[in-house]
């Protein structure tokens, strides 16, 4: 990368670490937001319509992207009770690919910014739609099985419907009834399959689930006397409240390198390495392993961006609730640090690469946490970006903006 000779002045919207206590964790209950909050939203319009930037650009274009996805879903099909994914697609139902999670959530993020109940009554829509769902099997299986490319179409598209949810609390369009049927069908229908990936999976499928997992649990941690069932690797019932501190051990456990978290590691080497390599990812494409850079933009690269987006989602959840944990780890060796790994990428001394235009929106996120100097050069330097985002570190460009005067 070219350094940046310019000194900016970058200050960050919004200080998260204000809203955390001194202890490490604090009472679930309390109102963060999954990836942004509703207060949050309100500052950011606030700001936009006394023009000031970049919240005012970024507003315009986060509005005039959701209402090109909204105008684009009335051609969608309808979405079938049980659903059959085709070919193994990641975007098989489209109401669960990328572009189905970012218009839940953003529906959900625009009728903050808007107070127009046209995306609330969207948002809504798409979520109820999805609880009627069951199934998800692959077309060439007559039966569900474990490994369906279903699961990680939940983990990774049926994720942001929890964060539309989320924002919806309040609206009395909302109801009670419409909340219940919601958290049932994550009880009965998503949560045992993504557990499931959440305890085999040691790749970018297991980040998304442990994700989706704990992210459930939390979601449904008001139901004191619920269950939540898991059928397989082996089956066990826990609290919400177990299955959440579980599922969040099982994510700091798939960045370790030591034999007990190997998991389905299909390399000899796994976890994040102290380099900050991630072996899973970089066996997808044709770079080594074990190297000390990549030296290509290929598959590898671009999975390693994935795994890192997935995982600054959860990080980010997380500090929300005054868990710095994913965020901040890192063993004795150096390994398992979600740090290096962006180092890795984006700060190295052999070859360095830009986060791709979708994925840099989890620099965005990761920047207001560590205030690195290589992250901020790194958006500066390769972005802005898109406004959507890829997965699950949604729209961190407009909710996690670089503040410049």
């Amino acid at each position: 990368m070219k350094p940046i000779t310019i000194i900016l002045s970058v200050t960050i919207l919004f200080n998260i670490n204000t809203l955390l206590n001194k202890d490490k964790k604090r009472p679930l209950a309390v109102p963060t937001g999954i990836l942004v909050s509703a207060e949050e939203l309100c500052k950011i319009k606030e700001m936009a319509a006394s023009g000031h930037e970049p919240h005012s650009t970024n507003v315009d274009l986060f509005l005039h992207y959701i209402d090109s996805l909204m105008q684009a879903s009335t051609a969608w099909p309808l979405l079938e009770d049980e659903v059959v994914i085709s070919n193994r697609s990641s975007n098989d139902p489209i109401q669960l690919s990328s572009n189905g999670g970012k218009l839940a959530y953003g529906s959900a993020i625009a009728w903050h910014l808007t107070g127009n109940k046209k995306y609330a009554d969207k948002a809504k829509t798409l979520i109820l739609d999805l609880s009627r769902t069951h199934g998800y099997r692959n077309a060439e299986h007559q039966d569900f099985h474990w490994g369906a490319q279903g699961i990680l179409n939940l983990a990774r598209g049926g994720t942001p419907y929890i964060y539309a949810a989320d924002l919806l609390e309040g609206w009395t369009g909302w109801t009670k009834n419409d909340k219940l049927k919601y958290q049932l069908w994550l009880r009965d229908v998503m949560y045992p399959k993504v557990a499931w990936a959440s305890r085999t999976r040691k790749n970018n499928w297991g980040v998304a689930a442990s994700f989706s997992a704990a992210l459930i649990s939390y979601y449904l941690m008001d139901r004191k006397q619920w269950k939540l069932k898991e059928i397989s690797p082996s089956p066990k019932k826990m609290s919400p409240k177990e299955a959440f501190e579980s599922h969040n051990e099982y994510q700091l456990g798939r960045l370790k390198t030591s034999l007990d978290w190997k998991m389905d590691a299909k390399v000899a080497l796994w976890g994040i390495l102290p380099n900050g390599a991630i072996p899973e990812e970089i066996r997808r494409g044709k770079d080594p392993i074990d190297g000390d850079y990549l030296p290509s933009s290929g598959s590898g690269t671009e999975y390693t961006m994935t795994h890192i987006e997935h995982l600054t989602a959860h990080a980010e959840f997380l500090k929300r609730l005054g868990d710095n944990s994913l965020y901040d780890h890192v063993e004795n060796d150096g390994s398992g640090s979600l740090f290096q790994a962006y180092m890795y990428v984006i700060n190295n001394p052999i070859k360095s690469h830009c986060f791709t235009k979708n994925r840099i929106n989890a620099l965005y996120m990761a920047y207001n946490h560590y205030k690195d100097k290589a992250m901020l050069n790194s958006i500066l330097e390769c972005g802005p970006g898109n406004i959507s985002g890829q997965r699950l570190a949604l729209f961190g460009r407009l909710t996690h903006p670089l503040n410049m005067p």
